[in-house]
């Protein structure tokens, strides 16, 4: 699957995956799906890697760091902002995730969510300040901020509050945002 991406050939992945997969009764891994779902962002396509997502948790696949890396950045230069602060939201566990997240099977609560993710803090400061450059709702990075400080273990870098608060007003002014840092 991963040759036939890396080969500009997309469809042939994800036929490939189809057909291994009924022929000799196999069920793909979350690594697999991390590469059909990384096909499907780098070809703007994030309708089908959020489909992929539902799937692989309807298969029992539990999605992870990387899983939620692929569609955060897909779906952040997509523009779609709902859908970044949404699946932002379904790692964590807070309220307000992504519909194509669901439930982790493992029995804890919805709080708890996907916790175990090892999902990088740096990847969180990315999409926050990236969902300020979008300029649609630029109060929306700095409530999710808040919301994610209250994520047990979550390590966020204390500046960022700083930074998304600075572009906001920024934005908010009409100016460019600040790219200092």
């Amino acid at each position: 699957a991963k040759l036939a991406i890396r080969s500009r050939r997309p469809e042939r992945a994800f036929e490939l995956c189809e057909e291994l997969s009924k022929q000799f009764g196999l069920r793909l891994n979350v690594q697999v799906y991390n590469n059909l779902v990384h096909a499907c962002t780098a070809n703007q396509d994030l309708q089908r890697g959020l489909k992929l997502l539902e799937q692989m948790q309807r298969e029992g696949v539990r999605p992870d760091g990387r899983t939620f890396t692929l569609l955060l950045r897909g779906s952040l230069a997509s523009g779609e902002v709902t859908d970044t602060a949404a699946l932002l939201r379904a790692a964590f566990g807070l309220p307000g995730g992504h519909p194509a997240v669901g439930k982790p099977r493992n029995g804890s609560n919805a709080r708890s969510g996907w916790n175990n993710i090892k999902l990088c803090p740096d990847v969180v400061a990315e999409v926050l300040e990236g969902l300020v450059a979008q300029r649609r709702d630029p109060h929306l990075a700095v409530q999710l901020l808040r919301d994610l400080r209250t994520v047990p273990g979550l390590r966020i870098d204390p500046r960022l509050h700083l930074r998304l608060t600075a572009s906001t007003a920024s934005t908010a002014a009409g100016s460019e945002p600040l790219k200092a840092w």
